[in-house]
């Protein structure tokens, strides 16, 4: 201020304005001037499809963000439907009001970079402290396209399936491993359907037949089949051939068999099929990491005793498993781009991949990280997790734009077959014509 203004508002003016500016200098000395003024202080919000649990943790993660950026404050928007999620989060870009911070799964990459609304976050990986090269190259695969990395990946899970031991012990059966095949697979859900009380209906199953694209894609893989071709712009040459006809011929001819029970239409295995899982009378599930949480309180109580084991190849053939990720993203129009990306990186950082792998719900994508945490777990599950990364691939929603309607399609065919008891090569042909058609558009 200049002098003559000090002599005007006199001693006592003078001193509290002193004062005024030793706190000032004090509070910028400390944590900054944004932090000192209300008006200088920056919003960042984040947003995710994350359950309730995940955003508890999360929490944590943006608590000691703002410890560590005086001024800045994270508001979490989560949106608990994911259906809606990726067509809010698109729609709040384009009317140029995103979050700063967003949850990208893996399988709506190629929704997102066909819109080219997402920043590259390739140039910034280093300086904000992401070593890529200590991720696993298979997890951050999925997020690049055409020279770009569209997020931080935080945790994956491939597609694998579980097994209660009990049940395999009961019926004389060894326990199965990883690279087995599907005869050795039929054989196992064969000796494990039984008639447990003797009244003449089957009360036991060996297993369940998930109509969902995730949960059988890779019985596909593993038998040298696909969904699409491998350019990935048609269903027609790939769906429709002999080797991804048998094997949906030997999937949907299970609950017929009477070695799975008819599959709920409404809720898939999230329903009935898990908790005949849960109660001991069901012996192979397939799903992904994230049903650990789940699994915990009925391992603790003894109630399950689990095992996890790679989805069936079909013999002549490798294991090839799809990689389920998601990672953090920043909209390409964020308003505070520098803090964003910091943000993003801050997610993914060694601590919060050690507080999410402690809750169960995914597989760290730091490989330190990932391999520390299946040290310390005494079930073994975790090492049968990574086992399987290896042989994981990129989903098709990390390359293909439509993938969601694909995903529905190819579930329209299982229920084709199962419902309306079609064969397998009309609804192949008949869901190949409808993806080459979405495709074409």
């Amino acid at each position: 201020m200049r002098p003559d203004v000090l002599c005007a508002v006199g001693s006592e003016g003078s001193r509290h304005l002193r004062a005024l500016a030793r706190r000032a200098a004090a509070c910028a000395a400390l944590v900054g001037v944004a932090a000192c003024r209300r008006d200088d202080a920056v919003t960042l919000r984040i947003t995710s499809w994350q359950s309730p649990e995940e955003n508890a943790i999360d929490a944590v993660e943006f608590r000691s963000f703002e410890a560590a950026h005086p001024g800045v404050h994270i508001v979490n928007d989560p949106v608990s439907n994911s259906a809606e999620y990726r067509e809010k989060v698109l729609t709040s870009i384009g009317a140029g009001s995103p979050p700063d911070v967003f949850l990208l799964d893996g399988i709506d990459v190629a929704a997102f970079a066909a819109r080219d609304v997402v920043l590259d976050l390739q140039p910034f990986a280093e300086r904000v402290g992401v070593p890529l090269g200590l991720f696993f190259p298979q997890v951050v695969e999925p997020f690049r396209v055409s020279g770009k990395l569209l997020a931080f990946p935080k945790g994956f899970t491939p597609m694998v399936y579980y097994y209660n031991r009990n049940l395999f012990a009961k019926a004389g059966l060894a326990l199965p491993k990883n690279g087995w095949t599907q005869d050795e697979f039929l054989a196992a859900v064969r000796a494990l359907t039984r008639d447990a009380d003797g009244d003449g209906v089957v009360d036991q199953w060996g297993t369940v037949l998930d109509r969902r694209l995730y949960a059988w894609q890779a019985w596909l893989w593993g038998a040298g089949a696909d969904v699409l071709t491998s350019d990935g712009a048609r269903a027609s040459g790939a769906i429709d051939q002999p080797a991804a006809e048998s094997t949906l011929t030997f999937l949907t001819s299970l609950p017929r068999r009477g070695y799975a029970p008819a599959p709920s239409v409404a809720g898939g295995a999230l329903g009935y099929e898990q908790r005949l899982f849960y109660s001991g009378r069901l012996g192979l599930l397939t799903s992904g990491h994230w049903m650990i949480p789940r699994m915990r309180r009925y391992l603790e109580q003894g109630r399950v005793q689990l095992g996890v084991v790679s989805v069936p190849r079909t013999a002549g053939h490798q294991v090839k498993t799809p990689l389920f990720a998601s990672g953090w993203a920043v909209p390409y129009n964020t308003p505070h781009r520098k803090l964003a990306v910091e943000l993003a990186a801050w997610m993914v950082r060694t601590d919060a991949q050690r507080r999410r792998a402690a809750s169960g719900l995914e597989i760290p994508t730091l490989l330190t990280v990932a391999y520390a945490s299946a040290a310390k777990d005494a079930t073994g599950l975790e090492m049968d997790f990574l086992w399987q990364v290896p042989y994981g691939g990129v989903p098709w929603g990390a390359r293909v734009a439509r993938y969601r309607e694909v995903e529905k399609a190819m579930m329209d065919l299982v229920d084709r077959v199962v419902v309306e008891r079609i064969s397998v090569k009309e609804a192949a042909r008949e869901a190949a014509a409808t993806v080459d058609g979405v495709l074409r558009r």
